[in-house]
């Protein structure tokens, strides 16, 4: 059966999505992300990479993956087509959050509270923190698809880790949850799963950069109240000016020299010296764009320089300016430009 996202989604286009990618990175809330060891890192993306094996072993689809084992520090994203659900006891090990796309049922789930009945529809989002105990979780009808987020179990340094799981840190167990831009990143997810090599780079630091919205809006709206649950880190971000002309510059430098490889925000942000978090709010203050949007800005300009050399391919113009393919390249730059590559370089060799 082919996925169709719902034209809900479908519609969610333009200057609205331009808007999010923009503001996404602190539009709502400013945390930081501590340094972890590596052994530590590697455990929580082996669990992140492996924790959508409950939803196969009970006989649901999976749909589409971001991939993300091979990515340490990375969100990773997958969307299930789940019928009749019914999952016994397990330990969450990541932070999840889950996005209805399509269908309406019944959920029932139970943790060391009362149990928790919603009717999911469209939109609607749960949420369910690493190290929590789940007694049973069932989907009562079906067929529903859905998208799975997993999470930093700390959000990216923002939650004390104190006794290594977010249900300790203060994150809600919930479900039936009716949230607007939480509704809004997870069809952005989804719309990039389903349209995206998943080998491009760009939807890759894409993906983080919705993950980071994510995240701030969970440490907003679904944590307890309680200062002692938030790291010395976070309150250190919320407060973060933009990024000095030294570091700027260093940035600049490393995007311009590795424009060839995958990028992400770990890599820019250790360049600043700095989380996260804190980088992506430094440097849109700084700049007047995401750090996504600037990497992609770069990429096309790389691009159209290129075009102007007409023995070099389009294939090799894409993988040049880091996207994985020609019909990657293609799609990046016709949005951007409104031209397709071949249709620019015919303007400028003319």
């Amino acid at each position: 059966m082919t996925f169709v996202l719902p034209s809900l989604i479908n519609d969610w286009r333009g200057s609205e999505k331009a808007e999010m990618i923009n503001n996404v990175s602190g539009a709502v809330a400013v945390v930081e992300r501590s340094m972890t060891g590596h052994s530590a890192m590697h455990a929580e993306v082996v669990a992140r990479a492996s924790v959508g094996g409950k939803y196969r072993a009970a006989g649901s689809k999976l749909v589409r993956s971001s991939a993300p084992e091979d990515r340490q520090g990375a969100v990773a994203a997958e969307i299930y087509r789940h019928g009749q659900l019914d999952c016994q006891s397990f330990l969450q090990p990541v932070t999840e959050v889950v996005i209805n796309l399509r269908g309406t049922a019944n959920f029932r789930r139970r943790a060391s509270g009362p149990e928790q009945r919603f009717l999911s529809r469209i939109g609607s989002a749960s949420i369910c923190p690493s190290g929590v105990e789940v007694s049973y979780l069932h989907i009562d009808c079906g067929p529903l698809d859905l998208l799975h987020v997993f999470m930093p179990t700390d959000l990216f340094g923002a939650l004390r880790n104190t006794d290594g799981s977010a249900i300790g840190s203060g994150l809600a167990y919930k479900g039936g949850i009716h949230d607007p831009l939480i509704q809004s990143i997870g069809f952005a997810v989804a719309e990039e799963l389903m349209r995206s090599d998943e080998r491009d780079q760009a939807s890759r630091l894409l993906l983080d950069s919705f993950g980071i919205g994510l995240a701030a809006r969970l440490l907003q709206r679904y944590t307890r109240n309680d200062r002692r649950n938030f790291t010395e880190a976070y309150f250190d971000a919320r407060s973060a000016r933009g990024l000095d002309k030294t570091r700027l510059e260093r940035v600049c430098d490393y995007v311009g020299e590795n424009l060839d490889r995958e990028i992400s925000l770990e890599d820019v942000a250790g360049i600043a010296c700095l989380s996260v978090f804190h980088f992506c709010r430094a440097f849109k203050t700084a700049t007047g764009f995401s750090p996504f949007q600037y990497i992609s800005n770069i990429r096309i300009e790389k691009a159209k320089a290129l075009l102007g050399e007409k023995n070099v391919t389009i294939e090799e113009i894409a993988l040049s300016a880091g996207f994985s393919s020609g019909a990657n390249l293609a799609r990046a730059f016709k949005k951007a430009v409104g031209l397709s590559p071949s249709e620019y370089r015919t303007l400028q060799l003319a």
